[in-house]
């Protein structure tokens, strides 16, 4: 009788591995078909009506679990350093954790993801990790929006205007605003439309 249960546990064990690994290829081909059919939607979709930048590659590294990113993180992979930083931000496969998402997010920053940089001035801006810092927001900003970045052209467009986190300068501003514009931020083209 005992030799059955250790037959039946044997049995059971592998039956539950076999399932985990079915479940995992089921995940991984889920992930794959998304990929896939969020790339042909944009392909045929008019870039005015899905109104996005993201690319394929970007796409694929939101597919991918923590462990995938922080292993490319790790070996210097910025778009992953970018997506551990947003993975801690949010929440997502892992508890929230602000202190290292802006650690990861920093370490994108700095090798000059622009997506990082304007994370890390909206963190400063409104103050999401401690108090706001209007300075440090404009250096973010100022930083992606010369990767030109139309959001961050349109904030720095604002700060010069309003002299928040740097001095006012109606010239500075002004041209800011016509880069955003010329990258088609809809604000900016507005905002110009007015003047």
């Amino acid at each position: 009788m005992f030799t059955k249960s250790v037959d039946f546990d044997k049995n059971n064990a592998n039956t539950i591995t076999q399932r985990r690994k079915n479940m995992k290829k089921s995940l991984t081909v889920l992930c794959a078909a998304l990929f896939i059919q969020t790339v042909a939607f944009a392909d045929s979709t008019p870039s005015n009506i899905l109104n996005t930048t993201a690319t394929a590659k970007e796409i694929s590294y939101d597919c991918q679990s923590l462990a995938w990113n922080l292993a490319a993180a790790n070996k210097g992979d910025v778009e992953a350093q970018y997506q551990v930083g947003m993975k801690y931000f949010n929440g997502e496969e892992v508890q929230a954790d602000q202190k290292l998402a802006q650690q990861w997010l920093k370490i994108a920053a700095e090798h000059n993801h622009a997506q990082a940089q304007y994370r890390l001035a909206t963190i400063a801006e409104l103050g999401l990790m401690g108090a706001k810092n209007e300075t440090e927001a404009f250096q973010w900003y100022l930083k992606a929006a010369n990767q030109g970045d139309a959001k961050a052209q349109f904030k720095v467009a604002q700060a010069y205007q309003s002299g928040t986190g740097i001095a006012q300068d109606q010239l500075q501003a002004q041209q800011w605003l016509q880069k955003a514009a010329q990258a088609k931020h809809p604000l900016a083209q507005a905002t110009l439309a007015k003047l």
